[in-house]
């Protein structure tokens, strides 16, 4: 495991080395100063994917409205920038464009063919080349805009606006930049408001407008790595429209890093317990899940050998069906057997624990919540038969109630 782990990261070590006799003291020197740096990097790698909007400042914002191209309701571009001379209005803008992300997943502009022939990415290029001509921001905002109509042509894809905003001094990864927002709104929500009539009483009436608490679709584009189709956040509150506007549209890849690699694993050991156990006995299937999550939250690194031995102690047989379910999942996923060596993203395990399903739901309108692996082989929890009465039953041994 430890050897994997130093050829996973052997860019760390900048220099060339030749292998020599050494002391036994020399080797421990060399494995503790080796694992401090194992360390240093992991705690860098935990943080890679930090996000800070708090110095964050919205320079320049742009409107457009976008129908439906297969209705044929056509685009109706702004003639110029928004001017945001108040300060609350620009505070709350603000505030609605970059509450909504989650920062655990990143993505990457791509192409079929080439990443230059992705024309949002050129759009966002040439912004970022010129970033304080408003002429050009406008320019490009425009071109978005019949990208997005052009894009738009299902009849269930309804009309909206698009707002393109520039923001400065976000922090990604300790590294100060500025980002593209994309946003499009299509939601219209009722608000009642409060108004004095002709007689100088009070009457209520209704109007239609955007509840800043929601946003329907949006993407930050932070300027960096632009060589890789830069680093974006995409957020999608209506799943079901992610085809036109996450690919058609933006063309997003989401980037393999141990992020995304946490939670693939995670899925595959979620599919391989709900699939792989049927016939057997319920809390067979319990315990493989709470195996599954505590192997994560107990390593820093992932290696699958590991996993499989800490699931399946030394059932080869069982070991090696794991072992094929996860190269045909490999396989599906479009992942390489080098990319199973990874850095166990944290956060994302505590945010799959809840999804493992640990209950043994019975037919007596009964459910046995089972947070531990080891209650089987401790005897806190047994399951038996009993003859007499023509049913399985489980035997739960405790000191005290809670």
């Amino acid at each position: 495991m430890f050897l994997k782990l130093v050829k996973y990261k052997k860019v760390l070590i900048g220099c060339s080395y030749s292998v020599s006799p050494v002391s036994p003291q020399e080797a421990g020197l060399f494995f503790q100063m080796l694992g401090i740096l194992f360390i240093f990097t992991l705690k860098y790698r935990q943080m890679s994917n930090d996000i800070i909007f708090t110095e964050a400042k919205l320079s320049r914002l742009v409107l457009h409205r976008v129908g439906n191209k297969s209705r044929q309701e056509g685009i109706f571009p702004s003639k110029k920038l928004l001017q945001l001379k108040d300060e609350q209005l620009k505070a709350d803008l603000q505030k609605f464009f970059l509450s909504h992300f989650k920062t655990d997943i990143f993505y990457h502009f791509s192409h079929n063919s080439e990443l230059t022939l992705n024309e949002v990415y050129n759009y966002c290029g040439r912004i970022f080349q010129d970033a304080e001509n408003d002429e050009l921001f406008y320019e490009e905002s425009v071109n978005m805009l019949r990208q997005l109509y052009e894009c738009s042509d299902h009849n269930k894809i309804n009309d909206g606006e698009l707002y393109v905003a520039h923001f400065e001094d976000i922090v990604l990864n300790d590294e100060l930049v500025d980002a593209i927002g994309i946003f499009k709104v299509e939601t219209r929500d009722k608000f009642l408001k409060l108004r004095l009539d002709e007689e100088n009483d009070w009457e209520l009436y209704f109007e239609e407008g955007t509840n800043i608490e929601n946003l329907d679709k949006g993407c930050l584009v932070f300027n960096t790595a632009a060589e890789e189709g830069y680093r974006i956040v995409s957020v999608d509150m209506k799943g079901g429209d992610a085809k036109y506007w996450r690919d058609d549209f933006l063309m997003l890849t989401q980037i393999h890093d141990d992020n995304f690699y946490t939670k693939t694993y995670l899925n595959l050991c979620k599919q391989f317990g709900k699939t792989q156990f049927d016939g057997e006995e319920k809390q067979d299937q319990v315990t493989f899940l709470n195996k599954s999550i505590e192997y994560f939250n107990s390593h820093d690194a992932f290696d699958f050998d590991e996993l499989a031995t800490d699931l399946f102690d030394e059932d080869r047989e069982r070991i090696e069906t794991f072992r094929e379910y996860k190269n045909n999942y490999q396989e599906k996923e479009g992942l390489l057997p080098e990319e199973e060596t990874f850095f166990i993203a944290a956060p994302l395990v505590k945010k799959a624990e809840k999804s493992f399903r640990k209950i043994i739901q019975l037919d007596s309108s009964v459910e046995i919540k089972i947070n531990s692996s080891t209650v089987h082989e401790d005897g806190t929890v047994e399951r038996g038969y009993d003859a007499e009465k023509g049913m399985h039953y489980y035997k739960i041994y405790f000191n005290d109630e809670r």
